[in-house]
């Protein structure tokens, strides 16, 4: 096989499809994280790392984790960095655009390539896949409103963050445009993978030339696709534990 990015014909890495780092909220003493599935006939059960398959050979790896370790120190230690806080709004300056879009960058195709079958529902189709391809091989970070993520932090009923709270990414339609949505550890992103231009509004939430961003804190309820992911997530829980006992 070869290898997804670069097309060489080398060893392949295993690749984790989010970065490992992404799952730290999650992980127990054990290092484990709970998979809460949607069907209540099926278990539940613990993994003991992310969700990764051979993609990527040895240089395209290494090429992704420069960006994956500055994305680690700056937005979630908080490396170099500078964070203002205003109500429900942070903004994040002195971050390096090109670095951290490549890494956004980098999720969205990740996912959009996986062979899992947790990612299937990330079909950036062809076009996409390959304009974006041939972005992360020659570290092209784009312009800003060219698949742009919008980052939000994700709460329940006060309590923040929901840090506990992981999804399948989701496909929806926002104004039109497609939009891949995923919440990794209480961290909703969203990218937007349209060939058409995009309201003017969204320069001032993603990462900008000027190495500033903007992330909102939003109550899970009003976010409507999330409200009910949560909630299908409750009643298969509850349905679980119901089948469970009825067995015993």
């Amino acid at each position: 096989m070869s290898c997804a990015l670069c097309k060489s014909n080398s060893p392949l890495r295993d690749s984790h499809i989010i970065p490992e780092f992404l799952y730290k909220e999650l992980y127990d003493k054990l290092h484990r994280f709970h998979i809460i599935p949607f069907d209540a006939s099926e278990p539940e059960h613990f993994k003991q790392k992310g969700l990764y398959e051979k993609l990527l050979c040895e240089a395209c790896e290494q090429k992704f984790s420069v960006w994956e370790k500055y994305a680690k120190e700056a937005f979630c230690e908080g490396t170099g960095i500078t964070i203002e806080q205003s109500g429900e709004l942070f903004k994040l300056s002195n971050l390096d655009y090109r670095q951290f879009r490549l890494f956004l960058l980098s999720l969205l195709w990740r996912m959009g390539v996986s062979s899992q079958d947790f990612f299937k529902l990330v079909n950036l189709g062809s076009e996409h896949e390959e304009i974006l391809r041939r972005t992360l091989l020659n570290e092209n970070p784009l312009e800003p409103l060219q698949y742009p993520c919008l980052m939000s932090i994700v709460h329940n009923n006060g309590k923040l963050p929901f840090n506990q709270l992981s999804t399948q990414p989701m496909h929806m339609k926002s104004d039109g445009k497609h939009c891949y949505c995923v919440v990794i550890s209480g961290m909703l992103f969203q990218f937007y993978v349209t060939s058409h231009s995009l309201p003017a509004i969204f320069a001032h939430a993603c990462i900008s030339k000027k190495n500033e961003m903007r992330i909102v804190i939003n109550e899970v309820q009003k976010i409507p696709f999330l409200a009910e992911y949560v909630s299908n997530i409750g009643n298969a829980v509850r349905a679980r534990r119901k089948l469970e006992e009825n067995n015993l």
